[in-house]
């Protein structure tokens, strides 16, 4: 085992880049690990427009680059590796990956949010075939002028209906009550010939040869809605499952970034809940950076 790290920040998303940047200015060299690479959830965003310096806006993708060529700029870079567990022994955090062990003094939980799954009688059977989660499971499928239907009526639901919209999929938008997304989104999704199904309360998925049926009761009325995929974004829940029971026992003594554990700070999307917003993570993330500069100067006092 060598030396422990200073600093070692876990998730390369907006949070974890902006914390790690922030480090580096300050003299330090954390270690930002990830098993995909950077980016995070921002990479399937279709459009961002409300983070500062981009008027009219700018794509998920575009956004990742600059982050990363920016991070790139100042000699920091993304080990790729998945962390299993991080624990804490004698005020040395261990973070235990498939790419070897790591003691670091301070700990930035950038880890973000995965899909919440949903009870639906046959979707089980069918995901990563014809159910999924995430967009990123649907593009890799490389179907083109496909139909798919959309499960949800949040933010996240609208903006991944009208991205595979722009890539040619014809898109039904599935929402059992009236649309929690902002008004501009579903305006959008209707101009772009999206159809939302409102009222539709999914019930199970029908495989049929190469497409399948989405059996909903609407008011208590059977409805079929066909389509050749399914992509449900029903909600996120934190990824928090890499901090051990001691750990997330001790997270929200504190206010936010700081846990009630010294030298454990949660940044980002992990910590936010609902309030899901690339700015709001590069904030958190650089905020968290901050003050894990001031405890290692004060000797891991805060």
């Amino acid at each position: 085992m060598d030396k422990a790290k200073e600093v070692t920040v876990i998730g390369a998303g907006p949070a974890g880049i902006a914390a790690a940047i922030y480090l580096k200015r300050a003299g330090h060299d954390p270690l930002l690990l990830d098993k995909k690479g950077p980016g995070g959830l921002i990479v399937n965003a279709n459009l961002i427009e409300n983070y500062p310096g981009f008027p009219g806006g700018i794509d998920g993708p575009s956004l990742r680059n600059r982050f990363v060529e920016q991070m790139q700029s100042l000699g920091v870079s993304v080990t790729r590796a998945h962390v299993k567990r991080i624990s804490r022994v004698h005020k040395i955090f261990r973070v235990e990956t498939d790419n070897g062990d790591y003691d670091s003094l301070v700990i930035i939980v950038a880890t973000g949010t995965r899909p919440k799954r949903i009870r639906m009688k046959g979707a089980k059977a069918l995901e990563g075939k014809k159910v999924f989660y995430d967009l990123e499971g649907v593009l890799a499928n490389n179907i083109v002028d496909g139909r798919i239907i959309v499960v949800g009526g949040g933010d996240i639901a609208f903006d991944y209906a009208i991205n595979l919209r722009e890539r040619g999929w014809k898109v039904k938008i599935v929402s059992r009550s009236t649309p929690r997304c902002l008004p501009l989104l579903w305006k959008r999704a209707e101009e772009k010939g999206i159809d939302v199904l409102v009222g539709y309360s999914p019930v199970e998925v029908l495989d049929k040869d190469d497409s399948l049926v989405l059996l909903c009761n609407s008011h208590g009325e059977s409805k079929e809605v066909e389509g050749d995929r399914l992509l449900i974004a029903c909600g996120r829940v934190p990824n928090l499952e890499v901090l051990d029971s001691r750990l997330r026992r001790n997270l929200w003594r504190r206010g936010l970034p700081e846990t009630g554990v010294p030298g454990l700070y949660l940044v980002g999307d992990v910590a936010r809940k609902r309030y899901r917003q690339a700015g709001i993570a590069v904030g958190d993330g650089i905020l968290a950076a901050m003050m894990a500069d001031s405890y290692l100067k004060k000797g891991g006092r805060r």
